[in-house]
């Protein structure tokens, strides 16, 4: 009767410790999934099934990787709250256009045109002219001599001078719609290139996710092979998921390296959008933009930069037909005579120059103004087709990415509630190393397709601002 009730307790001692155990080995489990961009899908976090009570311990294995803890901490803000990563790229777009080559040649462009407002606001349209002569007879100077000094200047023509002043105020006009444009431009390299850190950064969370958990099932396997319910062999599967891993997780770090360099040239060295608040280096996982804007691209600044061409084009055909002649010359002279064969004096006078129009000189003219304003109205019309079909484009690309990003969200649930399932099945002795394995890969796989929708939604996000003509900033 005693072996009866030491033999009991010893099993009432094994069924408590089980618990214990079976906690312990669900740590890895309870490791937080990559965190959500912010507003790339609010409802993803009801998606996923909430985490059993053991896997919110505290033990060992639960502290890494910290940015992803804190992340998940914060609750998702809407779209419209995310000012610190259009703040941020804001800034490196300034810092981007600041060093742009093509950048500086239109605020060169635009200083050249600005510079004929002082034609303008001259009294005369062109520069004065001071001359003189100077005549004797043959027989010579003390005879008979005559000189004569002259100083004139062209004239404005009626209407001349306010259709020059409208084609300074157009080209400058113009200049300032193709800086903008230019920045639009840019800001669409610097959202693919800020995207491509997001990708490899997001990359890099899964490999060290994947390589925590092949660690700590690697050490349920030698635990196991210990205990002699499996043999030594299957340790090596585990060996091999961690080298493969740690083998991803050095090439996810190259790729960072790699795309933050890149996106540093691109700004000069600065990266603002790709520090979280309140830290000084790391990225904390690609935030995406808000779509500031249900807009339909009207105040693109393609649009507004080829409807400046046009009206340039217009103003310059307007100062052709204001100008069917060269300026008329107006001058002032005085003339003196002296020589015992001439008179002596000295008189003054005007002379006036006015050229005659012809064809010759005014049709070329004209159809170079008239070839430029066609040449700008056709550009219109060809960029407002195409803002019109990228918006449209970016619009149902939006609407996948959001889409698949709700499925893969679904499929990775599953996935870790199959990965869980396994592990406890590979606790109790139910399964094998070699299928736990099989489950595993399915749930990397579906992290790794969760993260990369993740990244698309927000890609998706800033096509589509960028397809309106917003640029970060404003």
């Amino acid at each position: 009767m005693h072996r009866v009730f030491l033999a009991a307790a010893g099993a009432a001692a094994l069924l408590a410790a089980q618990p214990r155990d079976a906690a312990a080995q669900q740590t890895p489990l309870a490791r937080p999934p990559l965190a959500l961009p912010p507003d790339a899908n609010p409802q993803g976090p009801a998606a996923r099934p909430p985490a059993p009570a053991p896997r919110r311990a505290a033990p060992p294995r639960e502290a890494p990787p910290p940015p992803l803890r804190a992340r998940r901490a914060v609750p998702p803000p809407p779209p419209v709250a995310l000012p610190a990563e259009s703040t941020g790229l804001a800034r490196d777009l300034d810092a981007a256009l600041a060093i742009d080559a093509t950048a500086r040649a239109i605020q060169g462009q635009r200083q050249a045109v600005q510079a004929r407002d002082a034609l303008v606001r001259s009294p005369i349209p062109g520069s004065p002219a001071i001359g003189g002569s100077f005549r004797s007879d043959t027989r010579g100077p003390r005879l008979a001599n005559e000189w004569d000094v002259e100083f004139g200047a062209p004239l404005w023509l009626p209407g001349q001078r306010g259709a020059l002043a409208g084609t300074v105020a157009a080209g400058i006009e113009e200049q300032e719609r193709r800086l903008a444009l230019r920045r639009l431009e840019l800001a669409g390299l610097l959202r693919d290139a800020y995207w491509a850190v997001g990708a490899a950064e997001s990359e890099l969370r899964v490999a060290r996710d994947r390589l925590a958990t092949a660690r700590d099932i690697g050490r349920d396997v030698q635990r196991r092979v210990e205990l002699g319910d499996i043999p030594a062999t299957e340790a090596l599967l585990t060996r091999n998921e961690e080298l493969a891993a740690a083998l991803d997780l050095a090439r996810a770090e190259a790729a960072v390296s790699a795309t933050r360099a890149a996106y540093r040239t691109l700004t000069g060295g600065t990266e603002a959008a790709l520090l979280p608040p309140g830290t000084a280096a790391g990225m904390a996982g690609a935030r995406p933009e808000p779509v500031m804007t249900d807009g339909n691209g009207t105040a693109h600044p393609a649009l507004r930069a080829a409807a400046a061409a046009l009206a340039n084009a217009e103003a310059r055909a307007r100062l052709v037909a204001a100008t069917p002649i060269d300026n008329p010359e107006l001058g002032l002279f005085t003339r003196g005579q002296g020589g015992p064969l001439t008179e002596n004096g000295t008189s003054l006078g005007l002379r006036v120059r006015i050229p005659l129009p012809s064809e010759a000189r005014n049709a070329p003219r004209r159809a170079d103004a008239e070839a430029e304003r066609t040449r700008a109205e056709g550009e219109l019309i060809q960029t407002r087709r195409v803002v019109e079909g990228e918006v449209r484009l970016a619009r149902l690309g939006l609407a996948a990415a959001a889409r698949a990003q709700r499925l893969a969200a679904e499929r990775r649930a599953v996935a870790e509630q199959q990965l869980a399932a396994a592990r406890t099945a590979f606790r109790s002795g139910e399964i094998g190393a070699f299928d736990l394995f099989r489950v595993r890969q399915l749930q990397i796989e579906a992290v790794a397709v969760d993260a990369q929708a993740e990244v698309e939604a927000g890609r998706a996000r800033s096509r589509l601002n960028q397809a309106l003509g917003l640029a970060p900033g404003g």
